[in-house]
């Protein structure tokens, strides 16, 4: 267990890397119950009562990503992470679970990503580009297969299916996306 110093001199935990364990007979809280200790040695349930009541809590995975944010201690079980109590501010309210923020030295900060976590993420909108193009071209394209399609409509379709061709050949790496047409 960590803990860090705000101005005022208070101290706020941070209990590190909570994994599943059997607790002795005799030092069982929740007989029954699953439980969870810290790499310190502290028994999840009993370290909540350190948590103050006035402060926000978090659980962090191994790679600082905040994936909860709560004032109610009871309310988490950190199994695989770690957590963290930081003063309720303005500023720590901004953090929010999406994977975009991380916790730092002590501090709520946005996520830095790797290369390869920014390829990653290109990769999965070039799908998701994909996916929405092709939505798109399907009924139109059925339109012109039956020869019933509008000149608007082939409009759509020849503006849908550049798009799809172009995204395809976006290099995820150093993602460039195309415009998306604006095409009703």
């Amino acid at each position: 267990m960590t803990a860090a110093k705000n101005k005022k001199n208070k101290q706020f935990l941070n209990i590190k890397n909570f994994i599943p364990y059997t607790p002795e007979p005799d030092d069982t809280l929740f007989a029954g119950a699953a439980h969870l200790q810290s790499e310190d040695g502290q028994d999840w349930y009993a370290c909540q009562q350190l948590f103050s009541a006035d402060t926000l809590k978090i659980t962090y995975d191994d790679n600082d990503v905040i994936t909860c944010i709560t004032r109610d201690i009871s309310g988490l079980w950190p199994a695989g992470q770690s957590v963290a109590e930081l003063p309720d501010t303005d500023e720590n309210r901004l953090a929010d679970i999406s994977g975009g923020w991380q916790f730092k030295d002590g501090k709520v900060v946005q996520r830095v990503y790797s290369p390869e976590e920014l390829r990653k993420k290109a990769e999965a909108e070039k799908v998701r580009r994909l996916a929405e193009a092709e939505a798109a071209i399907a009924p139109l394209a059925r339109a012109v297969k039956r020869d019933i399609a509008t000149d608007e409509e082939q409009k759509r379709l020849d503006a849908w299916e550049l798009y799809s061709v172009m995204v395809n050949r976006v290099d995820t790496a150093s993602p460039d996306w195309p415009e998306v047409p604006d095409v009703a």
